[in-house]
């Protein structure tokens, strides 16, 4: 597989993470199983080759996506089954905290879930639909998309719950956040403006931050990697690895892909 990732114009830099695009590659002889380990941001997928089909956490069945869909929040790992030769996806992350406003959709409808982007009722998306398809280059695709957001340009970033995510990424606790907000007030808000609760975000913050410190140290004990991270013990730790990840810590450091933004590592 081949996944690269692209910026966003820096006028776009407060809505969108990166665009990204996910192509086969030579080596790609038969159709393969990835895993996707949750990252708190949201994404449109346009597939412009055969779509991939999805197997999401608790479901018991395999869902055959749409040609264009919206990625809401997910729970736990999920399973993508990739077709050989005619993948070619372009994508575009969002950051959570704007989704809501973007896709004028409460996003828990969206949690372990996709939907059509028809389906979200947003003006004049067939027509961006086609332009995408019809595109030439990846520069053109993200010309596109950021063309079509331009009326959300002047989106107040306070305005969301921007401010309180910094603060619980920062404190790792929601009582620190308590005093901004009442505690039903802020779980209602999770629930309608991102789709999960405030500490399942917490926790999905947590995991990429401990996978990320593990792509770099990949020698560092797991006992001090619990402890770096606030988990009560090492099997505490292992336990809410394997929730996220589906495989305990070491397999996952063995099977991990190099590029593992959006496919972090090959199911066998």
């Amino acid at each position: 597989m081949l996944f690269e990732k692209f910026k966003p114009s820096k006028e776009y830099a407060h809505l969108i993470t990166y665009f990204w695009t996910l192509k086969s590659s030579e080596s790609d002889l038969e159709n393969v199983k990835y895993r996707f380990v949750p990252d708190t941001y949201v994404d449109w997928v346009f597939h412009l080759g055969a779509p991939w089909q999805c197997d999401f956490p608790d479901s018991g069945s395999q869902t055959k996506t749409s040609k264009f869909h919206a990625f809401g929040q997910i729970k736990k790992h999920l399973d993508l089954s990739l077709p050989k030769d005619s993948l070619n996806i372009f994508g575009v992350k969002f950051y959570p905290w704007v989704s809501n406003k973007i896709w004028k959709v409460d996003m828990h409808y969206l949690t372990n879930t996709c939907l059509d982007l028809m389906h979200l009722e947003l003006p004049k998306m067939q027509i961006l639909q086609e332009k995408i398809c019809l595109a030439s280059t990846v520069k053109q695709r993200i010309q596109l998309v950021e063309n079509y957001l331009s009326p959300f340009l002047s989106y107040n970033n306070h305005e969301s719950l921007k401010p309180l995510l910094v603060e619980l990424e920062n404190n790792q606790s929601l009582h620190t956040i308590k005093k901004y907000v009442g505690i039903r007030r802020l779980q209602q808000r999770f629930k309608n403006e991102i789709g999960i609760s405030p500490k399942l975000f917490l926790r999905t913050v947590r995991i990429n931050a401990v996978i990320n410190e593990m792509k770099l140290k990949p020698k560092q004990s797991l006992t001090q990697v619990a402890l770096n991270y606030n988990y009560f013990d090492q099997a505490h730790f292992i336990k809410d690895f394997k929730h996220f990840t589906g495989i305990n810590p070491k397999l996952f450091l063995k099977s991990i892909s190099p590029d593992g933004d959006i496919l972090n590592l090959k199911v066998d």
